[in-house]
């Protein structure tokens, strides 16, 4: 690798992150920032030069024109080829995104899909999924080798010193195949107030719920005071998601009722750490309406305690950057 001047850092990379260890050898500078324009992938192109192995975003959005994955698939005619590791590669066979804007489209983005990951796959890509069962299926899904998906636990993103009360709210937060209907069901005559912090609304006034999207630092803010957070989710697609939310605040020492599905146990241990309830409105309507009854507190301050301590022990930022991704990347932890 002539090109790289050898007191450069070995992996370049679209992510940022505090990570110590991430930050020695990581080069990232002018490679975050960009909409994915032509202009925008000739400077990740010239960026990226020389480096032996590339860490992208696999889940950049359609406002940066999927810069990461074009990059990927340019990668593949690069000699000497570079290693090329994507993270975060919870994709689906179609886009709900793409189809809202262009329907009469939403027919062909499976098959789109599937070209563009047929377009940067090769035996120099390693795809990172966020659940054990994704790795079971992405291969299948995207007909790519089983050995090159690997589970990389998703982090907790929030300050760990992040102020928190226990308030008299319940709170749900976030769009990513949320059950939204689901939660109208369980908690919509609740006698307690649940936030919900999404571009959603109920089907029927509720004084119940307080629906709305806020600004991140308001998120968070009702995030750390709630009694209990709430995660509803769907996953007819094969994907997990909510980890965000649901580890966030478990580390902020809240309890968690979150629906059995794709990941969820992956992360919470029921009854331990977290409370896995089925997708059934009675189930989760008593489980939320435990966690808010105060004669019940001490049970659940000391499961936030739990997974406060679990969260802090596997599933921060330094153990997603440092040990997983660059354990990837050929720089395993000492």
């Amino acid at each position: 690798m002539a090109d790289r001047p050898r007191d450069r850092k070995p992996i370049a990379s679209t992510m940022v992150s505090e990570a110590p260890r991430w930050n020695q050898v990581v080069h990232s500078d002018g490679l975050v920032e960009g909409k994915g324009g032509l202009a925008d992938l000739a400077s990740l192109w010239r960026g990226t030069r020389g480096y032996d192995t590339v860490i992208l975003l696999g889940s950049v959005p359609l406002a940066k024109r999927y810069r990461d994955l074009v990059l990927a698939a340019l990668l593949r005619w690069r000699r000497p080829r570079p290693r090329v590791i994507l993270t975060d590669c919870t994709w689906a066979e179609g886009s709900a995104t793409l189809a809202r804007r262009w329907p009469l489209l939403a027919p062909l983005l499976p098959a789109l899909h599937r070209s563009l990951v047929r377009a940067l796959d090769g035996p120099h890509v390693t795809y990172a999924v966020l659940s054990r069962a994704e790795a079971q299926e992405f291969p299948r899904r995207w007909r790519v080798d089983p050995e090159r998906v690997v589970f990389t636990p998703f982090p907790s993103t929030v300050d760990p010193d992040t102020p928190r009360r226990y308030g008299d709210h319940a709170f749900a937060g976030g769009n990513s195949q949320r059950r939204h209907d689901l939660l109208e069901e369980a908690l919509g005559d609740a006698p307690f107030t649940t936030v919900v912090a999404s571009r959603w609304e109920p089907r029927r006034p509720s004084p119940s719920l307080r629906c709305g999207p806020v600004p991140h630092e308001e998120f968070v803010r009702l995030l750390a005071e709630a009694r209990v957070v709430v995660v509803p989710l769907d996953d007819a697609d094969g994907r997990s998601a909510g980890q965000q939310t649901y580890l966030n605040a478990m580390l902020l020492e809240k309890p968690v009722v979150v629906t059995d599905s794709i990941g969820v146990r992956d992360y919470i241990e029921d009854g331990v750490t977290g409370v896995v309830v089925d997708a059934d409105p009675d189930a989760l309507r008593a489980a939320v309406a435990d966690a808010m009854d105060p004669a019940r507190a001490e049970h659940y301050r000391a499961l936030g305690q739990r997974a406060r301590e679990a969260v802090l022990a596997r599933f921060t930022r330094e153990h997603y950057f440092d040990e997983h991704l660059l354990g990837l990347a050929g720089f395993p932890t000492e």
